[in-house]
């Protein structure tokens, strides 16, 4: 995948300039080795890893998920490094003006399917833990079972997803003149 095709993908994602927390899935199809900054290096197995994060910067979510899809040859932080071996398939978000990630990150590490794949991967900021914001599945995780989750343990909190999938579905229209 191009540079130019992921600058597309953020000219064509339709997500909120407001502050949030997201859960960004992406794909793995082979086993690749990566560096991942002061982490170290990786085996990163094929399958699904659902990395959770939040906007609460300039720009919200559209600005820090348009910078994790857009620049994979210069890494910030570690979810760009993973992505530069993943294809971005969903994203799971909430503009809940509250920070969630930690909530969130905890769902995830109790579900079943999932596992920690890296400790401190997108926690590194937190010294006394070995937990993680990254989280493997064999298969795609369903949104259905996230959105479950989040009324029986957040009674306020609702989320949206959106696919990446009907953003290249969007840009073939319209590089084929049909939009």
């Amino acid at each position: 995948m191009g540079l130019e095709r992921k600058h597309l993908w953020l000219m064509a994602m339709d997500l909120p300039e407001d502050k949030g927390t997201y859960v960004l899935i992406a794909s793995v199809p082979q086993l690749k080795r990566i560096e991942i900054g002061r982490l170290g290096r990786f085996d990163i197995i094929p399958g699904h890893y659902a990395y959770v994060g939040s906007a609460f910067g300039s720009g919200g979510l559209r600005a820090r998920l348009g910078h994790h899809l857009e620049s994979i040859a210069d890494p910030h932080w570690h979810i760009d490094y993973l992505l530069q071996v993943a294809q971005p398939v969903e994203i799971w978000y909430t503009t809940a003006d509250r920070k969630l990630e930690h909530h969130w990150a905890s769902l995830l590490e109790k579900a079943p399917g999932f596992r920690i794949p890296i400790a401190r991967f997108g926690a590194s900021d937190y010294h006394r833990t070995r937990s993680s914001h990254l989280f493997y599945s064999k298969r795609r995780p369903p949104f259905r079972w996230f959105q479950q989750q989040l009324v029986e343990q957040f009674e306020a909190i609702q989320a949206d997803r959106y696919e990446i999938a009907e953003v290249k579905s969007e840009l073939r229209k319209r590089n084929s003149g049909l939009m």
